[in-house]
């Protein structure tokens, strides 16, 4: 199963924005467990460059291309906020990348 992470960045001075969204979005688009399991919800750090966010989930088999869309589309929602920047990646598991050079785990 592949992993989605979804990191985000923005001003510290933007957080209620941030937040105020971040909760309509929970509204509208409640975790979904039919296309992924969230491995880390949400996790925040703080520093000299502003907030930091990380998202992890494992999508289910086959719901890839579904579970990226609705990642897509949460983060859509945050764009009217000045300063705020996102980046979401695809992580293979050790499994699925040791299949690539025809190898198995033990």
């Amino acid at each position: 199963m592949t992993y989605i992470f979804v990191y985000t960045w923005y001003p510290s001075h933007k957080t209620e924005e941030v937040v105020k969204v971040y909760l309509e979005m929970l509204n509208k688009f409640p975790v979904d467990e039919s296309l992924v399991e969230e491995i880390v919800p949400a996790a925040v750090k703080t520093g000299s460059e502003g907030i930091k966010t990380l998202g992890i989930s494992k999508v289910k088999e086959g719901k890839l291309e579904e579970a990226l869309t609705r990642a897509r589309t949460q983060m859509a929602m945050f764009q009217s906020i000045e300063g705020f920047e996102y980046s979401i990646e695809v992580w293979a598991t050790v499994e699925e990348a040791m299949t690539v050079i025809g190898k198995r785990m033990p």
